[in-house]
Order: structure tokens, then C-alpha cells, then sequence
């Protein structure tokens, strides 16, 4: 092969990847994190024999820890199997060990997984520039996105796995029949990870918790100026000016609690209008400098000072 980088070399040879990591690792006792990291591939060997596929243990061209996680590099002809009936029948590995685990005061182990295929080094040795290439960067920039993150987040320990695939990956096994799963399992998303960008597939086997009732998307942030956002000009550093928030509310009640000193008569009207005759309302600090001097057609308009006290709001 020719080194030169200033003329053409050989392209490696493709490799379909898959790189797993344990959701939590930090928040394990230190004293089981040995114990996790030899667990890993364990766990991923007896996946593998579960759903008939234990040869592919003893075919992996490269693989190693990443600590709290793990990385398998097979041809890619086996690519198909690796997403199924691998991931189901890793969901049902890590269901059982959580099941029989001694350790009840453990959290229960959870993966999120990764799996990509591309050119990567591989001179059969494993040794340690082995799968090297930008699918191998994609599969580990995958794996810690957001989007797959959330699918741990938003569901609950059912939930043990959450699979990203890459586009590569999912165009040359799924969408081509060759991985005989229906392709509407799997929800695209945009990948952002660093200076990594593309596109994911989102693949998991045993969803629950919110994953059921609101789906792999997560919810959107409210729009600006509905309900309950609240608005502000930008300045809230130290010697910063004085500025206004409105805040906007859906029509309510509202009810008088506690009132102190001679305040006269005060009538509450529709869209949180409160009427107290001539002049502003005036009320003790909310707290961080903040004030209300006034409402006006269902806003209550607060007065923030940094530093200071409200002022007269005029």
C-alpha cells in the first residue's frame, strides 16, 4: 500500500462497526466500574449467542474497550444481522442480567449503541490503529448524541437499549430488505456532535415511559410569545440598566391572600386586570430585584434592577 499521502492509495476495506456505551457510567459506585468494563463484552458475546449468531464472536477483525463501553469491527457482509436480530436480542441480555444481578443497590445497565459501516483500517492483526477511518469517527459521535441520549432519558428501565444507525448503514441493510426489518422502525434525526454532522436513525427495540405516549421526537420548546414565555431585553450583568419582563398569562381567577396597610378597595377583573383606582400597584420584591409597578390588559409588567431596588417605576 502507498504511504504517500501526496499520491492514491488503496481504500481500506469496509467494515460494519458497532460501538456500545453504558448510560450512567459515572453514576456508578467507582467500586463497580471494573467489574461493568469487564461485564461489556460479555454482555455483547451472550447477546450475540442468544439470537444464534455466537460464530461472529470468533470473526471480529478488531474491537477493544472504550472503558465504559465497547467497539466490534466485523466484514460487512454481517452487517444486516448486527442491527437484526442483534439488537433485540441484546435488549433481552442486558433485561436478564439486570434481572439475576446480585446487586440491587446497582443502577440497572442500560446501552446506548451505535452502528455504522465504511472503509477502515484493518491488517488483521488488532492492533491499535485497527478500524481507523471517518466511519469509525462517525460511529463514536453518533452514539453520544443527543437524540439518542434522549431516548434513555425519556423512557424508563425497560428501556435497556437505544440504537442510532447511520445513513450508510441504514440505506445499504434496511431500506435494501437485506436486514428484514421494516424500515418505519427506524426515525431519522439530525446528528450533531462536535464538527461531526449527518443524519441517524434512531432504532429502538423495547421503547416505554414518554417514548410511548409522545413518540422518538422530542417535544418542541414552546414558541415565543405563547403562553408562559416570558420575554426580556438583553443586560442582566452586574451595573446592568433597569429593564422590563412581560409576562403573559392565560385568562384565570385571581384571589387577594393577605393584604397590609390601607390599600383602599382593589377589583379584580377578566385576563388578570386588577383594579386599585388612580395611579401604579406597588408590591414588596419578588426577589432578585424584581418589582411590580403596574398591569395593563392582562400583562403584569415587572421592573428588574440589578443592584437596586425598583424604584418608583414611573
Amino acid at each position: 500500500m502507498n504511504t504517500n499521502r501526496n499520491e492514491v492509495a488503496e481504500l481500506p476495506p469496509y467494515r460494519a462497526l458497532v460501538v456500545v456505551d453504558v448510560r450512567n457510567f459515572s453514576g456508578e459506585k467507582g467500586r463497580d466500574h471494573e467489574w461493568i468494563t469487564k461485564q461489556i463484552p460479555v454482555i455483547l458475546e451472550q447477546a450475540l449467542i442468544r439470537c444464534g449468531l455466537g460464530e461472529l464472536w470468533q470473526k471480529v477483525c478488531f474491537g477493544g474497550s472504550t472503558g465504559d463501553g465497547y467497539f466490534l469491527g466485523l466484514e460487512s457482509k454481517y452487517l444486516p444481522f448486527l442491527l437484526n436480530p442483534f439488537l433485540p436480542a441484546l435488549q433481552a441480555e442486558l433485561e436478564y442480567q439486570n434481572r439475576v444481578s446480585p446487586d440491587r443497590d446497582r443502577q440497572h445497565l442500560r446501552m446506548r449503541v451505535s452502528v455504522t459501516v465504511g472503509p477502515m483500517t484493518d491488517s488483521g492483526e488488532n492492533g491499535i490503529s485497527e478500524g481507523s477511518g471517518v466511519a469509525r469517527i462517525e460511529a463514536h459521535r453518533m452514539v453520544d448524541d443527543a437524540s439518542v441520549r434522549d431516548m434513555l432519558t425519556r423512557s424508563n428501565d425497560t428501556t435497556c437499549v437505544a440504537a442510532i444507525v447511520s445513513s450508510r448503514a441504514y440505506e445499504d441493510a434496511v431500506v435494501s430488505g437485506y436486514a428484514a426489518d421494516d424500515p418505519d422502525l427506524y426515525v431519522p434525526v439530525d446528528v450533531a456532535v462536535k464538527t461531526h454532522r449527518g443524519t441517524g436513525y434512531l432504532r429502538v427495540p423495547k421503547p416505554s415511559g414518554d417514548l410511548l405516549s409522545r413518540g422518538f421526537t422530542s417535544p418542541e420548546p414552546p414558541e415565543a410569545g405563547g403562553p408562559g414565555d416570558v420575554k426580556s431585553a438583553e443586560g442582566t450583568g452586574p451595573g446592568s440598566p433597569s429593564r422590563t419582563v412581560e409576562q403573559h398569562f392565560e385568562k384565570s381567577t385571581v384571589g387577594i391572600g393577605a393584604v397590609q396597610g390601607n390599600v383602599g378597595k382593589a377589583i379584580t377583573g377578566d385576563n388578570l386586570t386588577v383594579h386599585t383606582g388612580s395611579g401604579d400597584q406597588f408590591n414588596a420584591p419578588l426577589g432578585d430585584g424584581v418589582n411590580v409597578i403596574g398591569t395593563n390588559r392582562g400583562r403584569i409588567r415587572h421592573q428588574i434592577n440589578k443592584g437596586g431596588d425598583a424604584g418608583d417605576g414611573r
